[in-house]
């Protein structure tokens, strides 16, 4: 059967909604393949998730209901997948429930989720893929036999492998592709240069003629005036998404900063001649005062913890 059936029908149905011809055409689409039926099945049951009654639909009590179980796993930012722009309240509201579904609702050739937000946003793709996309940005995952990202800003990906199904994030004349990494594309449209970094794997980075790879800890910037790639600047701390941060060789003054500025917490070194000590370590979402524990062991220092958000570390330097 020829006939597509889209989400925001599949809404207006679940709502009670449809009129008797585009009930009719939902009902027959259903019936022309189990796996439609099955799709119809599985929006149901995450419709009904929501609590919505049956018959009288209020929609903004749902997006609302559906909001609140979204923040639990995001809580900053909005998480939305679309057939395309435009939309109607209602329609996001059933948008937003198909992503919760993840893959059971997601398994139609590219189906397209949407991801932006005012804060950072965390979310999982349909192919189990982590992106975080930062504040400002604009994300639209392709996620069928072919899996590309449309990308306007700055996000980490930490890429699910499928040699099968190469991983690429184009940006205006950017192209990263990628076959199983975690990595960052850092492309602001107001910004005259861009970055891609690698924190694992391997990636491929091309915009015009220029083309190179990039293993683990590799970093380049792309020139939009001329068009040239070249390496980026090492750097002795960096942070991926909203739970890692590594340390290479990082001068102690530069670790309580990059401590204090994640955790909101303060951070005083006892003695002056700690601050030159170095440290090499990463961490991954640890609690700020295992954090300093591990830092605190590494020199042989001592750790006091002198209020809930204030922390002292003494000893003899390095």
């Amino acid at each position: 059967m020829d006939t597509e059936i889209t989400s925001e029908q599949l809404a207006r149905y679940l709502a009670g909604e449809s009129d008797l011809r585009e009930r009719a055409a939902v009902e027959r689409w259903a019936a022309a393949d189990p796996a439609n039926q099955r799709e119809l099945d599985a929006f149901r049951t995450i419709w009904d998730l929501a609590e919505a009654p049956p018959a009288t639909v209020d929609v903004d009590a749902a997006w609302s209901k559906v909001r609140a179980r979204m923040d639990a796993d995001a809580p900053r930012g909005r998480v939305v997948p679309l057939w395309r722009q435009g939309y109607v309240r209602w329609a996001a509201a059933a948008a937003a429930v198909l992503l919760i579904a993840g893959a059971v609702l997601l398994n139609r050739p590219q189906r397209q989720e949407w991801i932006a937000g005012a804060s950072p946003v965390q979310a999982v793709l349909a192919d189990s893929s982590v992106v975080r996309v930062e504040p400002g940005s604009e994300l639209v995952a392709s996620m069928g036999r072919k899996r590309r990202i449309t990308l306007q800003g700055k996000a980490w990906f930490e890429v699910a492998s499928d040699p099968e199904r190469p991983f690429t994030v184009v940006s205006d004349g950017l192209e990263v592709s990628v076959l199983g990494t975690g990595f960052e594309v850092d492309a602001y449209d107001t910004a005259r240069t861009w970055g891609v970094r690698v924190r694992h794997g391997r990636v491929r980075v091309r915009t015009g003629e220029a083309d190179t790879v990039l293993l683990a800890g590799g970093r380049v910037l792309w020139n939009r005036d001329d068009g040239t790639l070249r390496p980026g600047v090492p750097v002795t701390a960096e942070t991926w998404g909203d739970r890692i941060i590594e340390f290479r060789n990082a001068p102690m003054a530069e670790v309580i900063a990059r401590l204090q500025e994640r955790h909101h917490v303060r951070i005083e070194l006892a003695n002056p001649a700690m601050a030159a000590c170095r440290l090499t370590a990463g961490f991954d979402a640890e609690p700020v005062q295992q954090v300093l524990q591990v830092v605190a062991g590494t020199f042989g220092w001592q750790l006091e913890r002198l209020a809930p958000d204030h922390y002292r570390l003494s000893g003899d330097g390095c």
